[in-house]
Protein backbone atom coordinates (compact mmCIF):
# COMPACT_ATOMS: atom_id res chain seq x y z
CA UNK A 1 0.00 0.00 0.00
CA UNK A 2 1.93 2.42 -1.11
CA UNK A 3 2.25 6.16 1.10
CA UNK A 4 0.07 8.75 -2.22
CA UNK A 5 -3.14 6.00 -1.92
CA UNK A 6 -2.93 5.73 2.19
CA UNK A 7 -3.34 9.74 1.80
CA UNK A 8 -6.36 9.81 -0.90
CA UNK A 9 -7.69 6.65 0.88
CA UNK A 10 -7.63 9.26 4.66
CA UNK A 11 -8.89 11.89 2.36
CA UNK A 12 -11.82 10.20 0.72
CA UNK A 13 -12.86 8.63 4.44
CA UNK A 14 -12.74 12.56 5.78
CA UNK A 15 -14.87 13.84 2.96
CA UNK A 16 -17.29 10.90 3.14
CA UNK A 17 -17.72 11.45 7.09
CA UNK A 18 -18.24 15.04 6.57
CA UNK A 19 -21.39 14.17 4.57
CA UNK A 20 -22.55 10.93 6.94
CA UNK A 21 -22.73 13.59 9.59
CA UNK A 22 -24.24 15.87 7.62
CA UNK A 23 -27.26 13.59 6.17
CA UNK A 24 -26.50 10.38 8.23
CA UNK A 25 -25.52 8.72 5.26
CA UNK A 26 -22.45 8.98 2.67
CA UNK A 27 -19.69 7.63 3.52
CA UNK A 28 -19.00 4.52 1.92
CA UNK A 29 -20.59 6.01 -0.97
CA UNK A 30 -18.14 8.43 -0.96
CA UNK A 31 -15.18 6.56 0.01
CA UNK A 32 -15.51 3.01 -1.85
CA UNK A 33 -15.99 4.55 -5.83
CA UNK A 34 -13.10 6.66 -5.30
CA UNK A 35 -10.69 4.36 -4.00
CA UNK A 36 -11.67 1.62 -6.46
CA UNK A 37 -10.44 4.03 -8.93
CA UNK A 38 -6.95 3.29 -7.52
CA UNK A 39 -6.58 -0.16 -5.97
CA UNK A 40 -9.95 -1.89 -7.40
CA UNK A 41 -13.10 -2.60 -6.43
CA UNK A 42 -12.15 -5.40 -4.03
CA UNK A 43 -9.30 -3.94 -1.88
CA UNK A 44 -11.36 -0.83 -1.50
CA UNK A 45 -14.12 -2.86 0.68
CA UNK A 46 -10.94 -4.06 2.74
CA UNK A 47 -10.02 -0.35 3.47
CA UNK A 48 -13.24 1.24 4.28
CA UNK A 49 -15.02 -1.93 6.02
CA UNK A 50 -13.50 -0.98 9.57
CA UNK A 51 -13.44 2.74 9.32
CA UNK A 52 -17.59 2.53 8.37
CA UNK A 53 -18.19 0.07 10.83
CA UNK A 54 -16.50 2.67 13.87
CA UNK A 55 -18.22 5.91 11.73
CA UNK A 56 -21.81 3.96 12.11
CA UNK A 57 -21.49 2.40 15.67
CA UNK A 58 -20.87 6.38 17.12
CA UNK A 59 -24.36 7.11 15.12
CA UNK A 60 -26.36 4.13 16.40
CA UNK A 61 -24.91 5.65 20.29
CA UNK A 62 -25.82 9.06 19.27
CA UNK A 63 -29.24 8.27 18.16
CA UNK A 64 -29.64 5.67 20.96
CA UNK A 65 -33.18 6.74 22.01
CA UNK A 66 -34.54 6.59 18.48
CA UNK A 67 -35.26 2.96 18.16
CA UNK A 68 -37.69 2.66 15.23
CA UNK A 69 -39.55 -0.33 15.06
CA UNK A 70 -38.35 -3.50 16.22
CA UNK A 71 -39.85 -5.67 13.99
CA UNK A 72 -38.53 -3.81 10.63
CA UNK A 73 -35.38 -3.22 11.85
CA UNK A 74 -34.67 -7.15 13.24
CA UNK A 75 -35.53 -8.90 10.40
CA UNK A 76 -33.74 -6.49 8.20
CA UNK A 77 -30.85 -6.89 9.70
CA UNK A 78 -30.85 -10.50 10.47
CA UNK A 79 -31.33 -11.40 6.92
CA UNK A 80 -29.55 -8.90 5.65
CA UNK A 81 -26.57 -10.00 7.69
CA UNK A 82 -26.68 -13.33 6.13
CA UNK A 83 -26.62 -12.00 2.16
CA UNK A 84 -23.66 -10.17 3.09
CA UNK A 85 -22.02 -13.25 4.21
CA UNK A 86 -22.52 -14.44 0.90
CA UNK A 87 -22.06 -11.48 -1.06
CA UNK A 88 -18.73 -11.27 -0.14
CA UNK A 89 -17.94 -14.44 -0.07
CA UNK A 90 -18.36 -14.52 -3.80
CA UNK A 91 -16.45 -11.36 -4.24
CA UNK A 92 -13.35 -12.22 -5.20
CA UNK A 93 -14.73 -14.97 -7.64
CA UNK A 94 -16.51 -12.32 -9.85
CA UNK A 95 -14.78 -10.01 -12.79
CA UNK A 96 -13.61 -7.37 -11.67
CA UNK A 97 -15.27 -5.08 -14.47
CA UNK A 98 -18.74 -6.07 -13.49
CA UNK A 99 -18.23 -5.23 -9.86
CA UNK A 100 -16.97 -1.58 -11.22
CA UNK A 101 -19.48 -1.77 -14.28
CA UNK A 102 -22.22 -3.24 -11.33
CA UNK A 103 -21.05 -0.19 -8.92
CA UNK A 104 -21.69 2.67 -11.54
CA UNK A 105 -25.02 1.05 -12.05
CA UNK A 106 -26.26 0.75 -8.77
CA UNK A 107 -25.03 4.94 -8.10
CA UNK A 108 -26.74 5.93 -11.08
CA UNK A 109 -30.05 4.05 -9.73
CA UNK A 110 -29.34 6.13 -6.47
CA UNK A 111 -29.26 9.24 -7.92
CA UNK A 112 -32.27 8.85 -10.38
CA UNK A 113 -34.50 7.93 -6.96
CA UNK A 114 -33.36 11.19 -5.04
CA UNK A 115 -33.75 13.24 -8.05
CA UNK A 116 -37.46 11.70 -8.35
CA UNK A 117 -37.93 11.56 -4.61
CA UNK A 118 -41.02 9.41 -4.67
CA UNK A 119 -43.70 10.98 -2.30
CA UNK A 120 -45.38 7.29 -1.83
CA UNK A 121 -45.20 6.00 1.95
CA UNK A 122 -44.35 2.34 2.94
CA UNK A 123 -47.31 0.96 5.62
CA UNK A 124 -45.93 -0.51 8.28
CA UNK A 125 -47.62 -3.68 7.66
CA UNK A 126 -46.29 -3.76 4.32
CA UNK A 127 -42.46 -2.69 5.94
CA UNK A 128 -42.72 -5.69 7.83
CA UNK A 129 -43.26 -8.28 5.47
CA UNK A 130 -41.27 -6.82 2.98
CA UNK A 131 -38.01 -6.35 5.68
CA UNK A 132 -36.21 -9.96 5.66
CA UNK A 133 -36.38 -10.20 1.73
CA UNK A 134 -35.30 -6.13 1.29
CA UNK A 135 -33.00 -6.63 3.90
CA UNK A 136 -31.30 -10.04 2.42
CA UNK A 137 -31.21 -8.25 -1.02
CA UNK A 138 -29.40 -5.39 0.59
CA UNK A 139 -27.16 -6.99 2.73
CA UNK A 140 -26.38 -9.35 -0.70
CA UNK A 141 -25.70 -5.94 -2.45
CA UNK A 142 -23.67 -4.87 0.46
CA UNK A 143 -21.17 -8.10 0.41
CA UNK A 144 -20.57 -6.98 -3.81
CA UNK A 145 -20.21 -3.58 -3.72
CA UNK A 146 -19.94 -2.62 -0.13
CA UNK A 147 -22.91 -0.21 -0.69
CA UNK A 148 -26.46 -1.22 0.51
CA UNK A 149 -27.95 2.03 0.63
CA UNK A 150 -29.67 1.69 -2.93
CA UNK A 151 -31.51 -0.66 -2.02
CA UNK A 152 -32.00 -0.01 2.66
CA UNK A 153 -32.04 3.66 2.37
CA UNK A 154 -34.83 3.73 -0.06
CA UNK A 155 -36.44 0.97 2.27
CA UNK A 156 -36.62 3.29 5.16
CA UNK A 157 -36.64 6.52 3.65
CA UNK A 158 -40.01 5.32 2.53
CA UNK A 159 -41.29 4.52 5.63
CA UNK A 160 -41.09 8.62 6.56
CA UNK A 161 -39.26 7.96 9.59
CA UNK A 162 -37.98 10.62 11.77
CA UNK A 163 -34.77 11.93 11.26
CA UNK A 164 -33.22 10.29 14.37
CA UNK A 165 -35.11 7.30 13.61
CA UNK A 166 -33.68 6.98 10.10
CA UNK A 167 -29.99 7.46 11.38
CA UNK A 168 -30.46 5.08 13.41
CA UNK A 169 -31.67 2.44 11.54
CA UNK A 170 -29.42 2.97 8.64
CA UNK A 171 -26.09 3.42 10.86
CA UNK A 172 -27.59 0.04 12.80
CA UNK A 173 -27.47 -1.56 8.52
CA UNK A 174 -24.55 -0.74 7.76
CA UNK A 175 -22.68 -1.41 11.00
CA UNK A 176 -23.90 -4.99 10.92
CA UNK A 177 -23.79 -4.90 7.40
CA UNK A 178 -19.71 -4.42 7.85
CA UNK A 179 -18.93 -6.29 10.93
CA UNK A 180 -20.09 -9.20 8.88
CA UNK A 181 -18.10 -8.85 6.01
CA UNK A 182 -15.13 -7.73 7.79
CA UNK A 183 -13.95 -11.36 8.72
CA UNK A 184 -15.29 -12.72 5.80
CA UNK A 185 -12.80 -10.30 3.65
CA UNK A 186 -10.04 -11.71 6.14
CA UNK A 187 -10.77 -15.31 5.05
CA UNK A 188 -10.54 -14.34 1.16
CA UNK A 189 -7.07 -12.87 2.03
CA UNK A 190 -7.90 -9.46 1.30
CA UNK A 191 -6.28 -8.22 4.68
CA UNK A 192 -3.11 -8.24 3.35
CA UNK A 193 -0.09 -5.69 2.09
CA UNK A 194 -0.68 -3.25 4.92
CA UNK A 195 -4.45 -2.88 3.65
CA UNK A 196 -5.70 -3.49 7.55
CA UNK A 197 -3.45 -1.23 8.59
CA UNK A 198 -4.67 1.69 6.60
CA UNK A 199 -8.03 0.76 7.73
CA UNK A 200 -7.21 1.71 11.10
CA UNK A 201 -5.15 4.22 10.75
CA UNK A 202 -8.04 6.17 8.77
CA UNK A 203 -10.19 6.20 11.87
CA UNK A 204 -8.73 9.48 13.19
CA UNK A 205 -9.86 11.27 9.88
CA UNK A 206 -13.34 9.38 9.77
CA UNK A 207 -13.75 10.77 13.57
CA UNK A 208 -12.20 14.70 12.56
CA UNK A 209 -14.75 14.38 9.36
CA UNK A 210 -17.86 13.36 11.31
CA UNK A 211 -16.97 16.45 13.65
CA UNK A 212 -16.64 18.28 10.36
CA UNK A 213 -20.12 17.20 9.65
CA UNK A 214 -21.90 18.07 12.62
CA UNK A 215 -20.58 21.56 12.93
CA UNK A 216 -21.91 22.30 9.30
CA UNK A 217 -25.16 20.44 10.02
CA UNK A 218 -26.06 23.44 12.16
CA UNK A 219 -24.75 26.33 9.96
CA UNK A 220 -25.43 25.32 5.98
CA UNK A 221 -28.90 23.94 4.25
CA UNK A 222 -28.49 20.34 3.92
CA UNK A 223 -30.10 20.38 0.72
CA UNK A 224 -26.92 22.05 -0.68
CA UNK A 225 -24.57 19.51 0.60
CA UNK A 226 -27.29 16.93 -0.82
CA UNK A 227 -27.13 18.03 -4.08
CA UNK A 228 -23.81 18.43 -3.80
CA UNK A 229 -23.28 14.42 -2.61
CA UNK A 230 -25.04 13.80 -6.11
CA UNK A 231 -23.17 15.33 -8.01
CA UNK A 232 -19.69 13.67 -6.59
CA UNK A 233 -21.61 10.39 -7.03
CA UNK A 234 -22.43 11.08 -10.91
CA UNK A 235 -18.79 12.01 -11.81
CA UNK A 236 -17.77 8.62 -10.05
CA UNK A 237 -19.95 6.43 -11.83
CA UNK A 238 -18.80 7.67 -15.04
CA UNK A 239 -15.50 7.30 -13.80
CA UNK A 240 -16.02 3.80 -13.08
CA UNK A 241 -16.96 2.94 -16.36
CA UNK A 242 -14.62 4.83 -17.75
CA UNK A 243 -12.15 2.23 -15.42
CA UNK A 244 -13.83 -0.63 -16.87
CA UNK A 245 -13.69 0.48 -20.18
CA UNK A 246 -10.29 0.79 -20.38
CA UNK A 247 -9.27 -2.32 -18.51
CA UNK A 248 -8.63 -0.90 -15.09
Amino acid sequence: MSVGIAIAGFVLLAIGAAVKGILGIGLPMIAIPGLALLVGLPKALAIVALPVAAANLVQIWQFRRSVPDRKILLPFIVAGGIGTALGTSLLISVAEVLLEVGLAAILAIYIAMRLMAPTLTLQSQVARRLAAPVGFAAGLLHGFTGISGPIGITYFHAQRPTRPEFIFSTGAMFFVFTAVQVPVLGMTGLYSGGILTTGFLALPAVAFGLWVGNVLARRIPIKLFDNLVLGVLGWTALALLWRAYHGG
